[in-house]
């Protein structure tokens, strides 16, 4: 690796976590479901303009940066000792992909209700407890997003788990290793919706006048050249999207990381 190499993109911290984290509810929320001291996010602007083929090489001078290294702290162990993933110059490769992010409204959850996980009064209904991966199972909604062999999984077939929408709604739900679930669908729907505006730019496309999702999102699951990102590995509740908005040139990260066994 020639660590003389100039990059294409330089990056610079911006200032303030993301709205949806920092609201008050939001907060109390996060504590109940087990995440809040696990999930952290960080914003930095960028110099030069991005398109969609420009996500490799973007990623790789992000995570080369010694402005970003600077300031991501990613959790070392499950007892909660946070620190910096590396230096700058080590970066081989970026083990990413891209998260398709096309959904601009919260109606592609409404089957939850067709398919009787909820309640018409958004009350969501119970099943007999179980375990998968270390997560606890209480619910039809959890059920529906993690049994493979449960009942409604096939409501959303895997392409539409695949959507950035569907996995911060799940990340929300499934929570942390002490997780208490709410009993009402209105708190998941509020975050979720908030945490996705946070992440996402939409603008009016010129010729179909429709309105639709410019940000990129890339799923990154490890960097050849950093220490791990998560401590416990092969966890679903394990994350770090990077959002990129080419509009406003700021890169946003949302990270988690599962703190339990």
């Amino acid at each position: 690796l020639n660590t003389m190499e100039t990059p294409r993109f330089t990056f610079t911290p911006a200032a303030g976590d993301l709205p949806a984290l920092m609201k008050k509810e939001h907060q109390e929320l996060l504590l109940k479901w087990g995440l809040k001291d696990t999930v952290r996010s960080y914003r930095f602007h960028f110099d030069q303009p991005f398109g969609t083929y420009d996500g490799d090489v973007f990623l790789k001078n992000f995570f080369d940066s010694q402005a970003v290294l600077q300031t991501l702290q990613v959790l070392k162990s499950p007892t909660g000792l946070w620190g910096a993933p590396g230096a700058p110059g080590q970066v081989k490769r970026v083990d990413a992909a891209s998260v398709p992010c096309s959904f601009t409204s919260m109606s592609f959850f409404d089957r939850l209700y067709e398919c009787g996980v909820l309640r018409p009064t958004g009350h969501i209904n119970g099943c007999v407890p179980d375990v998968v991966d270390g997560m606890n199972i209480d619910n039809e909604l959890s059920k529906v997003l993690l049994v493979a062999d449960s009942d409604h999984y096939d409501t959303f077939p895997a392409a539409d788990r695949e959507q950035l929408l569907f996995r911060l709604f799940t990340h929300l739900v499934v929570g942390g290793p002490l997780n208490q679930y709410d009993d009402y669908i209105a708190p998941y729907f509020d975050f979720t919706r908030a945490l996705y505006k946070d992440l996402v730019t939409v603008a009016k496309d010129p010729v179909s006048h429709q309105i639709v999702v410019t940000s990129s999102v890339y799923s990154v699951e490890a960097v050849d050249g950093l220490a791990p990102f998560f401590p416990v590995s092969a966890r679903s509740q394990n994350f770090l999207y990077v959002s990129i908005n080419p509009t406003a040139r700021v890169a946003t990260v949302l990270y988690n990381a599962w703190a339990g066994d």
